[in-house]
């Protein structure tokens, strides 16, 4: 069996950021590096130890060098960095499953460090209508491969949101959300032993799992915080046209085609 680790670093536990700032640039961002590598590390043991012969983690948190590699257990494959052609590097046909670490609830949800791929530019992301967070669209992405997202390990409305897209899924809750920078959280070492035993039931009822998806052709819209936000990303953006002064909308026939 073969599985890939995506790792965020909202999600993890005691992890809230600060104020007005993206998490990367917060005190809190050296403690939410650690933090997602130890929670990264529990989910790639569970899954050699549930008798995954390959584990690839993806690191798609910003810049995509975040986590402690040389933390990882030493089996683990790992990617890492920005410029990927699409999300999930490495995924294939022929993985077993998806886990999702340090994922956090979309843009509006009321999550810590909510948000939708970008704290800073999008307000919110729809597709077909409906407001989507990156739990929903990489799942998608997955289930285009056929690849079922198997885990989820984030906050209360993280975990929420995730079961709402995939009622299937295990989760682990590693904090509950009181405000965008305030939680009540787990221990760190408690958010790990959850972590390992979700992912050690989530292969157990592997068979129950299935590949998500979102109706295609999609349209999808970007609503961005402010109007010059959108004018300068249609600039960059081939295929996308302005929808209003707020936001940039297209249609795709592949949800892997978005790109952020």
């Amino acid at each position: 069996m073969k599985f890939i680790v995506a790792v965020d670093c909202d999600g993890c536990a005691c992890v809230v950021g600060e104020a007005g700032k993206s998490l990367s640039i917060s005190r809190d961002f050296r403690f939410a590096c650690e933090q997602a590598t130890r929670e990264a590390d529990a989910a790639a043991r569970a899954l050699f130890d549930a008798g995954a012969a390959r584990v690839i983690v993806w690191d798609n948190h910003g810049s995509g060098a975040n986590l402690h590699f040389d933390r990882l257990d030493r089996r683990c494959e790992i990617a890492l960095g920005s410029g990927f052609p699409r999300r999930w590097p490495g995924l294939d046909d022929t993985f077993a499953g998806a886990v999702m670490i340090g994922y956090h609830a979309m843009a509006g949800a009321g999550g810590v460090l909510a948000h939708t791929y970008s704290p800073g530019a999008y307000r919110c992301v729809t597709v077909n209508g409906q407001p989507v967070g990156e739990m929903a669209i990489d799942a998608a992405v997955a289930g285009e491969l056929g690849v079922p997202v198997v885990f989820v390990a984030s906050d209360d409305r993280g975990c929420d949101e995730a079961r709402r897209c995939l009622p299937w899924v295990e989760t682990a809750v590693t904090k509950h959300a009181v405000g965008v920078n305030a939680a009540h959280s787990v221990h760190p070492a408690e958010a790990v032993e959850r972590i390992a035993r979700g992912v050690r039931a989530a292969v157990d009822r592997l068979s129950s799992m299935q590949p998500f998806a979102l109706p295609t052709p999609a349209d999808v819209v970007l609503r961005f915080r402010h109007p010059l936000q959108a004018l300068k990303a249609r600039l960059r953006r081939r295929g996308w046209r302005l929808a209003g002064s707020h936001a940039l909308a297209t249609r795709v026939e592949r949800i892997s085609e978005i790109r952020w």
